[in-house]
């Protein structure tokens, strides 16, 4: 079943995972992705987040995909944004989709990103 020599050439990352019973102060900073059901008391950098319904992050989130089920306290920027019926959001939220259920309660601004203008990086310099 499971074998060292078993090499197939594909990279399944863990999640890391903050259980409900922990309590992180501090920012957290994943290349990967994070399922959070604790509390976490600053910011959260990740590729994909998920906040489980119990959850409370009370900081920014910037991922490429961010799953808010708790409570959100601070602003979410990700490309996508998916928020449940369950979820909580007190800040702004900067995305390209966003899908949001019935009954999800959100207090602050929804601002679309375009896709074209986020790959931009415009320098603009004094002329002589």
């Amino acid at each position: 079943m499971f074998s060292k020599n078993d090499r197939t050439g594909v990279e399944r990352a863990i999640p890391l995972i903050i259980g409900t019973s922990m309590k992180v102060s501090g920012d957290l900073d994943s290349e990967g992705s994070v399922q959070i059901e604790g509390i976490i008391q600053g910011d959260v950098r990740c590729t994909e987040v998920t906040v489980g319904n119990n959850a409370h992050v009370q900081g920014h989130i910037q991922a490429e995909i961010a799953n808010i089920h708790g409570t959100v306290t601070g602003e979410i920027r990700a490309t996508r944004v998916v928020l449940s019926a369950t979820a909580r959001v007190t800040g702004n939220i900067i995305h390209e989709e966003l899908s949001i259920d019935a009954g999800a309660y959100v207090e602050g601004q929804m601002m679309r990103r375009d896709i074209e203008q986020s790959r931009l990086n415009l320098v603009v310099g004094e002329t002589s």
